[in-house]
């Protein structure tokens, strides 16, 4: 077992320095404007004291809301001051890893120093890390409650050969982090096997003591007290956006019931749910690419040659503490369904650096682990070996940086797109829609914390459970079965979805919606069923360097896939004159969205000669992947009445 070392006010003094450069560094590439996704709505949120997506962030939010108002009376914008706040944690992570690794760490204080350093060099350089360290995201926060619990339990290390009182006290202030870690973050629950784990280990009968379950219950529920925050901040005023004005009524996307709060501070309400066993398998191989972009083969050795240095101390009580957590966390990551998955492994390389300062240190010492003070001094080798290992995570910065700095210049879209939508006027009670969420966020933040366009609504796509926002489709349709007298607007033009919808375009970027796509006239009526679809009819035009032919479909069944539409012409001879392929519905309304009932406008341009003399149609669908046809293909005689 490792006994933790005395923290000195050298050390102190070191982690402050360590803290300073990490957010000297990472200021760089912080932007400071409002920001697209899950940033954007923090950015406003917690300006309102009011309420983000599941679970909620209450803690966050507070926090976030308290910095934002602070530098707001210096004249700092609240956006640039809540990603600031990011760059903070960070920092102050940073400084915490490393006195918890100097903390950790056998050996002499210089090699323990170099060790920690290296490890939270790695820590700071990584990318998926420092994404979330420059914009106003809760993984940076989620980092530093992580490692104040890893503290927090290595003092019960050194009060296990001591009183009762000293454990009982020491183990209600783990308690009390985690719980308040809970308000900030719902996975870390998943720390929670493995503490117990380690408890079990370091003082087997620690449960059997009332006066450890007298101070730990209090300390570990009333931080929890802080969920009550979502009910008390989810109305009207303080969360404007979750209560839109939607014709005659209002888009209620929390309700004050206590199945709601439960789904929701439980991540329920927004869930996409878990991939099943081979999915997960499959997902590994993804999972291991990441393991090697975020630390390539050095770090990844490093990683390897820590656990071997815990093993070889003995140290099995902190072994069971990080190998414990995770492969827990792991396990949730390839099975949790969720498409920014990637920022769940911060945890797992944070427990991945510090391996990396028991490698560190195992180096510097050249393998002597004897910390007493009559210990032989750490060889020159070993030193000079562990200076050289922190090229690489230097390197490994130095590699991402490009990137970090093209992501702060393109952060000013996200002001520019909006601030040219709204400068198109769309009118003030008008819908706004988009088929990205992360588009919309910017918005929230201009009604909420500039007190712009306050009389408009915005919808995307899943902005509430259910059918009526399942894609873009639905949502646009709903805004305009439940929107009454309120007109309805793409901010951008979505091609393709002319097939579902009569579009026309206004001051750019704007696209309104006028109703459902109606079928040109005249129609050549044909009523013929294909596989899942009715082939209402067509209409043919003749046009300058051929015809253009317009399909309309009727969805009577889901279709399974992303299809392409071919259309071909035929002489009498049987010859083909033309042809023309195309995915109908394009990128936004491919055929995988399509739902039963609806009719759809497929256009087709067919290049003909001009003596060309079509008569006969061949209509099919095929998948792009494979050319596997949807039905066969219908063939049948062109109406020369349609011309």
């Amino acid at each position: 077992m490792v006994k933790s070392n005395l923290i000195s006010p050298l050390d102190r003094q070191i982690a402050l320095i360590v803290a300073a450069m990490a957010m000297g560094l990472l200021i760089r590439a912080t932007s400071f404007d409002l920001l697209p996704g899950d940033a954007g709505e923090f950015q406003f949120a917690a300006w309102n004291f009011g309420l983000a997506h599941a679970t909620g962030y209450p803690l966050y939010l507070i926090v976030g809301g308290l910095w934002q108002h602070l530098w707001a009376l210096l004249g700092v914008s609240p956006a640039a001051s809540l990603n600031v706040l990011s760059v903070v944690f960070t920092g102050a992570a940073a400084g915490a890893l490393f006195l918890l690794l100097v903390g950790w760490l056998p050996g002499a204080a210089s090699v323990r120093r170099l060790a920690a350093a290296l490890g939270v060099a790695f820590f700071v350089a990584n990318p998926t890390v420092r994404s979330q360290a420059i914009q106003a995201e809760v993984y940076a926060l989620h980092a530093l409650f992580l490692i104040a619990i890893l503290w927090a339990a290595g003092r019960l290390t050194q009060a296990a050969d001591e009183g009762c009182d000293v454990f009982a006290r020491r183990f209600s202030l783990l308690a009390f982090l985690f719980g308040l870690a809970l308000t900030h973050h719902a996975t870390t629950i998943l720390l929670a096997p493995a503490l117990l784990l380690y408890l079990f280990m370091v003082r087997r009968n620690w449960w059997r003591n009332a006066r450890t379950w007298l101070w730990a219950l209090p300390a570990v529920l009333t931080p929890l007290l802080l969920y009550l925050y979502v009910p008390l901040r989810s109305g009207p005023d303080a969360s404007p956006w979750y209560h839109q004005p939607l014709g005659d009524g209002v888009l209620t996307l929390f309700e004050r019931t206590p199945a709601a709060f439960v789904d929701f501070v439980t991540g329920r309400s927004i869930s996409v749910g878990f991939h099943d066993a081979a999915t997960a398998l499959a997902g590994a191989a993804t999972a291991a690419l990441l393991w090697l972009r975020h630390f390539e083969w050095p770090g990844v050795v490093l990683i390897a040659v820590g656990l071997f240095v815990l093993a070889h101390l003995r140290a099995w009580s902190l072994l069971a503490l990080t190998v414990s957590y995770f492969v827990l966390q792991l396990i949730f990551n390839l099975f949790y369904a969720i498409g920014d998955i990637f920022v769940y492994y911060i945890p797992l390389y944070l427990i991945a650096c510090i391996w990396i300062g028991f490698a560190g240190v195992g180096i510097g010492s050249g393998f002597r682990f004897n910390a007493a003070a009559d210990a032989p001094a750490a060889p020159g080798w070993g030193v000079g070996l562990l200076i050289v290992l922190l090229a690489f995570p230097v390197q490994l910065w130095i590699t991402y940086t490009p990137i970090f700095d093209q992501l702060k210049r393109e952060s000013a879209a996200a002001r520019a797109q909006w601030e040219a939508i709204l400068a198109a006027a769309p009118p003030p009670d008008a819908i706004l829609v988009s088929n990205d969420r992360n588009e919309i966020t910017p918005f929230f933040y201009l009604q909420t914390v500039e007190t712009r366009s306050a009389a408009r609504t915005a919808l995307f796509p899943l902005i509430a459970p259910g059918d009526r926002f399942r894609d873009i489709g639905a949502t646009v349709q709903t805004a305009l079965d439940e929107g009454g007298a309120q007109p309805v607007y793409l901010i951008k033009p979505m091609p393709g979805l002319e097939t579902r919808f009569t579009l026309e375009l206004r001051a750019e970027p704007l696209v309104e919606v006028i109703g459902p796509a109606v079928a040109p006239s005249p129609l050549t009526m044909l009523d013929l069923r294909y596989g899942p679809l009715l082939l209402k009819g067509y209409h043919w035009m003749s046009t300058a360097d051929g015809v253009e032919v317009t399909l309309v479909w009727s969805v009577a069944e889901p279709l399974d896939g992303v299809y392409t539409t071919t259309v071909q012409l035929f002489d009498e001879a049987g010859e083909k004159l033309g042809q023309s392929d195309r995915p109908p519905g394009g990128d936004y309304y491919p055929t995988a969205l399509w739902k039963p009932g609806e009719t759809l406008i497929d256009r087709l341009m067919i290049a003909l000669q001009t003596d060309a003399q079509p008569v006969r149609m061949l209509v099919g669908m095929y998948t792009g992947a494979d050319g596997a046809l949807l039905a066969p293909p219908l063939e049948f005689s062109i109406n020369e009445a349609s011309e």
